[in-house]
């Protein structure tokens, strides 16, 4: 009798653990999770799971900011971010969160070390469903070479109790698929925006 009750104790403080406890999915949790369809994302690699994250890559649609404010939409499959430019970046992995569960993209810490600064505008909320946008700056002193397909960023999934009102109902990037700019109204007019297609950029000046 003893033993069926502590069986059934552990049991559930295990359900509990796995799928009910706030903190963050480690490898094998979120392997189950995606496999239990708990949490889907188009185009993620198996091999970028790693202990507390996901490793997410670089897609080929860039909007790099110009001196006078403006955006320059560039797809492409590698180019060359100098020292103090900044440009949005869109991932290839492609999001699905449920009401349950939200996550957290940091950059990594090998792109740091050269000064590239990843910056995700952090938080994605309970219900997002779209590619991941980050925001990247040049702030070392050489030129760096961004390629399609690269490990650029981590995303940490994070466990909260099922919310009331998820970003499907409120978001303004639900389902981007680009790097999408800002909706905000006031910044620099932004008509200047225009579209590039190359196969390769590395020379741009």
């Amino acid at each position: 009798m003893i033993l069926s009750i502590l069986l059934i104790t552990l049991f559930i403080f295990g359900i509990y653990l796995l799928f009910f406890s706030s903190g963050n999915l480690v490898d094998w949790q979120l392997k189950l999770y995606l496999k239990l369809g708990l949490l889907k994302i188009d185009n993620y690699r198996d091999e970028a799971i790693q202990p507390n994250s996901l490793d997410v890559h670089l897609g080929n649609h860039f909007a790099i900011q110009l001196s006078d404010g403006s955006f320059e939409e560039i797809i492409v499959d590698e180019f060359v971010l100098k020292p103090g430019d900044f440009v949005l970046a869109v991932t290839q992995e492609y999001f699905y969160f449920g009401s349950a569960l939200h996550g957290v993209l940091q950059g990594k810490s090998s792109w740091a070390r050269v000064g590239l600064y990843v910056e995700s505008a952090g938080l994605f909320d309970s219900g997002f469903e779209g590619a991941a946008v980050v925001e990247l700056t040049n702030q070392g002193k050489a030129p760096l070479l961004l390629k399609n397909g690269q490990p650029i960023a981590q995303m940490v999934f994070q466990r909260n109790i099922p919310v009331m009102r998820s970003y499907k109902q409120k978001g303004h990037y639900q389902g981007q698929k680009n790097a999408t700019q800002t909706w905000m109204k006031n910044v620099i007019e932004k008509s200047k925006q225009k579209i590039v297609m190359e196969k390769n950029l590395v020379g741009r000046k």
